[in-house]
């Protein structure tokens, strides 16, 4: 269970219930087969967005538990195909349960898009799932490089912000907003996926901070445009502002 107190935390807790319980397979578990560490943060974020836009522009009904589920999918197959490794001597089973578990995530995403009447949203998740892929290439090409700060953000911003801006934008699409709210929502979801990566790759405090103010600068935009109080996005901006605020630190990030 999520132990912040977001407004939406009972939604939030129903879409972490189903995810533990979908992703278990026979005849083996999960945790069995790959060791996919998820800190709070990962557990959080991506389907927090979700709900929270939803929950701000007033959509209610299962599909945003739904969409939520979707996105956090997509994250952890992505995830746990980083866990693949060439090393010579690892098992041809260890190597290949990346692999087959994250495609089996994957398959898992579609098949909630079909039983959700959610296919128009196929196409634009397909494309993020392949700049996340491209982000992943880009970075292991670099890996023997010392890179610049706006290489590492535009690897950070293919893996990491592509994700949360779209979990946005078809968050406020779902909802029924206007294509100009929905861009400005899908923003504001990019800053914060930016500034999350960046945290993660321990870029330095101020350009974390930079990130941040610009997604508040944003919020307050939607906020004084729309005549709306938006408590719920402003919510997850301050969880994500405190979180991002400490030293990242792999085993208790988001704890």
């Amino acid at each position: 269970m999520v132990s912040v107190e977001f407004s939406f935390v009972e939604k939030l807790n129903n879409v972490q219930m189903r995810l533990s319980q979908e992703k278990n397979f026979k005849p083996a578990g999960f945790e069995e087969l790959v060791q996919l560490d998820m800190d709070e943060l990962d557990r959080t974020v991506n389907p927090a967005i979700v709900l929270a836009v939803c929950q701000a522009f007033k959509e209610h009904s299962q599909k945003s538990e739904a969409l939520a589920g979707i996105i956090q999918y997509v994250f952890m197959a992505n995830k746990v195909h980083k866990l693949m490794k060439d090393d010579s001597d690892i098992m041809e089973e260890l190597r290949q349960f990346p692999v087959l578990v994250g495609d089996l995530l994957y398959g898992k995403f579609f098949l909630e898009l079909c039983r959700e009447k959610l296919l128009s949203f196929l196409d634009p998740v397909a494309q993020v799932m392949g700049t996340m892929s491209e982000g992943g290439i880009s970075r292991w090409l670099s890996r023997d490089k010392k890179i610049g700060k706006a290489e590492s953000l535009e690897i950070i911003g293919m893996e990491s912000a592509s994700l949360t801006a779209l979990a946005a934008r078809l968050s406020a699409e779902l909802a029924g907003v206007s294509v100009p709210l929905q861009q400005q929502v899908e923003a504001f979801g990019w800053e914060l996926g930016l500034a999350w990566g960046a945290w993660k790759e321990r870029l330095e405090k101020i350009e974390v901070q930079s990130i941040l103010q610009r997604a508040n600068t944003i919020l307050n935009e939607i906020s004084s445009e729309s005549q709306l109080q938006l408590h719920p996005l402003r919510e997850l901006y301050l969880f994500m502002a405190k979180q991002l605020t400490t030293d990242y630190n792999p085993q208790e990030a988001g704890a």
